[in-house]
């Protein structure tokens, strides 16, 4: 697909094309970096600026506060022929790798570490992370003015008309910042990534066949290319990254860097890996355009990423073509690019995340469905058990009275122990009437919470003075959406539920004061909604 789209750049890849040149060198020894053992625990939030560099003071806006790391993270890839799988915990300071499995594509994924409770609707304590593979994925770089990172989300939106192959209907997209190398730039570095929505909700339709909803889905070659280039030095020239595919197709992801600033990324499509014509052909017509638009000075260093094997065959041609040796570097085991994301899984899910936002939604309304059948199956169980306990102490009365009718002398007691009996049935029923009230409660905030919001705790308040019982609710949210917090105290105001006297409806919550809002580093706001209960709900 993505050959299709860059197909009036192919068109300039036919045949054997020379390098300008402006970018000839004379012939250098190739050298081979090896890369870093993969590593069982990877730290757990990347620098994402150069450890060299300093911004300068007043131009760089403040970076977006992270959220905490879940407890656990899921990383699947499904796109090459089989399905792997990994699993991290959250260590003291890193993600650790617990559990690899390697499996047929449509074998089902264990179920003990895909179950989520509860809980996870505001506290996101596991998080399903998967991979869609390259060639299905658009990168585009775009050079935008420093600004807050709230505000960056609507700078891409407006560019997206000028950069995307697809329609916009029919394409989801997101889109990532590269780390900082150059402190003297009054602008940011941002890959945005566009995919035909279909293609992705396919790949989502099969990960739900083996029991996967994913949270996030990403591409790891973008892992490779932030982490360009190895020991700390500022990336320079074409970064090239094949990868055989199923069918014996070699795709090549090329990123272009010049000076420390990325302004590329290009996607070659290869017939087989003995096409190396159609590689540097687009190449020279990427070079071409890149001094033509201004973005590329000087000299292009190259660098291909593969293992000994292909750079092996890859190599001597590659050389003749540029007329300069090129490096090799190999490339990053899967495991590796799977502690990557583990380690990111702080980021918020709107960043770097093909997922479309109406499957998210999806996903959010299951789980609060699912919260609520949980509540109401455990508030049934209580009741019946409350039943059967009153039907058990209902009969023992019977049995004493039928005594007490033969037993004159046994008549003061039996008396008094169906009075002790009446009271326990009085406590019960109090206790089954406040345990239905928390139930609505309970629902009542689940059900209408909007998704933006986060939910920290409920707490109940018990009082019998002239306020009554009262339900604390506390959560965040960030300030662009404090309208939402609005509203829900205005839905939670509305809430009805049946009243078990009437057998109507009243209202749940005979107050619910205005939320009382306070504002947090990261534009994230601290909220408390009070709701004041109807005393004739309090058992009292």
């Amino acid at each position: 697909m993505e050959g299709e789209a860059d197909k009036p750049q192919q068109k300039l890849a036919n045949g054997n094309a020379s390098t300008p040149q402006s970018h000839m060198a004379t012939p250098v020894i190739s050298t081979e970096i090896e890369s870093s053992p993969p590593k069982s625990e990877v730290p757990l939030s990347p620098p994402s600026r150069h450890p060299d560099s300093a911004s300068p003071t007043g131009s760089a806006p403040k970076p977006a506060k992270p959220i905490d790391l879940p407890e656990s993270c899921n990383v699947v890839d499904c796109s090459t022929g089989k399905q792997q799988f990994w699993r991290f915990n959250k260590g003291k300071n890193q993600m650790r790798l617990v559990d690899v499995r390697e499996t047929a594509p449509d074998e089902p994924i264990q179920a003990k570490y895909l179950e989520r409770d509860t809980s996870q609707l505001w506290n996101a304590h596991c998080q399903n992370d998967a991979w869609l593979p390259a060639e299905i994925v658009f990168f585009r770089v775009l050079q935008l003015p420093l600004c807050e990172p709230r505000e960056l989300y609507g700078m891409v939106e407006l560019q997206l008309d000028k950069i995307s192959p697809l329609p916009l209907g029919q394409a989801v997209w997101t889109y990532e910042t590269t780390p900082v190398y150059r402190t003297d730039r009054e602008q940011q570095t941002v890959v945005v990534m566009i995919a035909e929505r279909a293609v992705v909700e396919k790949y989502v339709g099969e990960l739900e066949k083996v029991g996967y909803r994913p949270d996030r889905l990403e591409t790891p070659v973008l892992h490779q290319v932030m982490a360009t280039p190895q020991g700390g030095k500022r990336p320079d020239g074409a970064w090239i990254y094949p990868r055989l595919t199923d069918e014996e197709r070699v795709i090549c992801t090329v990123a272009w860097w010049d000076e420390g600033v990325l302004h590329n990324i290009t996607q070659i499509t290869l017939t087989s890996r003995e096409h190396l014509n159609e590689l540097t052909g687009q190449l020279t017509a990427t070079t071409w355009a890149g001094e033509m638009e201004g973005w590329l000075t000087g000299k292009t260093d190259w660098h291909l990423v593969v293992s000994n094997k292909e750079g092996e065959e890859w190599l001597p041609i590659l050389n003749e073509w540029a007329g300069q040796g090129v490096q090799v570097q190999k490339p990053s085991k899967d495991e590796e690019l799977a502690n990557v994301s583990a380690a990111r899984a702080n980021r918020a899910l709107d960043q770097g995340n093909l997922l479309p936002h109406d499957r998210r939604a999806s996903y959010h309304r299951e789980d609060v469905d699912r919260a609520i059948g949980t509540f109401f199956g455990w508030g049934l169980l209580v009741y019946i058990l409350l039943l059967a306990g009153y039907f058990v102490f209902a009969s023992q009365v019977k049995k004493a009275a039928g005594k007490a009718k033969d037993e004159n002398k046994e008549l003061t007691k039996a008396n008094k122990e169906l009075k002790s009996l009446l009271v326990q049935k009085q406590l019960l029923g109090d206790q089954l009437e406040l345990r239905m009230t928390a139930l609505n409660v309970l629902k009542a905030v689940a059900e209408y919470i909007p998704e933006e919001l986060t939910l920290d705790s409920v707490t109940f308040n018990e009082s019998r003075g002239s306020s009554g019982n009262n339900i604390q609710l506390r959560g965040k949210v960030v300030q662009e959406h404090r309208q939402k917090l609005q509203g829900y105290s205005d839905q939670l105001a509305k809430v009805k539920v049946p009243d078990s006297r009437t057998q109507d409806e009243k209202i749940l919550f005979s107050q619910v004061q205005p939320p009382n809002m306070d504002a947090r580093a990261g534009g994230y706001l601290d909220w408390l909604i009070v709701c004041l209960l109807r005393r004739e709900e309090q058992g009292q």
